[in-house]
């Protein structure tokens, strides 16, 4: 087995503990977002879309035991993974603005399917604060599905906005010797006499 996959399997379980975290540190707080892929999505862009994938699955599983509800929404956070590895081979995630954009289309992915989840298993009224939106959306004469679809997409977008400026400042922090070790490491090392972003070569 070569070094960079040894340390991929490393470290998948340490992505699957960074989402069950800081999920558990959201519950805790009450905050109006999850940040529970920030594993997801970070092992993703440094070892692959599938790896990502992997860690993605495997939490659904996890928390699925004391929420059951969390198994129908697994395909969001196995998508969250491979989209993770596409974006970084691109150089998307390398770039704050761009990195931006990504976390607008993962919040339009995740509230657009995961409402969709939603109205096909549960009639739209999820669990939590979106359930609750919904509620309050049908009250005044949204269909379940369309308040379902507004009140998910609100907070997907909120949540994975910061998730992915959280999981850029963690590719930067990366030293270039562990980005050398990993698959997908060398897309975040900066190349020497590389412009930084927003400067103007001459």
């Amino acid at each position: 087995m070569k070094n960079s996959h040894k340390l991929t399997v490393f470290l998948i379980p340490i992505g699957i503990a960074v989402n069950f975290i800081c999920g558990q540190i959201v519950l805790l707080l009450k905050l109006p977002m999850y940040l529970d892929s920030i594993g997801t999505i970070t092992i993703g862009a440094l070892c692959g879309g599938v790896a990502g994938a992997i860690v993605g699955a495997i939490t659904n599983l996890l928390i699925s035991i004391s929420n059951p509800t969390t198994m129908a929404y697994m395909i969001l956070n196995i998508i969250f993974g491979l989209l993770a590895g596409f974006l970084a081979k691109r150089g998307v995630l390398n770039s704050l603005w761009k990195t931006v954009i990504a976390g607008i289309v993962f919040g339009l992915i995740g509230g657009g399917l995961g409402s969709r989840i939603t109205v096909w298993l549960f009639g739209g009224l999820g669990a939590g604060t979106t359930g609750a939106i919904t509620g309050v959306l049908m009250q005044m004469g949204f269909s379940a599905s369309m308040g379902a679809l507004i009140s998910e997409l609100f907070a997907d977008i909120i949540d994975k906005v910061p998730t992915l400026i959280i999981v850029y400042f963690i590719l930067k922090s990366i030293p270039a010797r562990t980005l050398v070790k990993l698959p997908q490491g060398n897309m975040f090392i900066k190349r020497k006499g590389e412009p930084k972003e927003g400067q103007k070569v001459v």
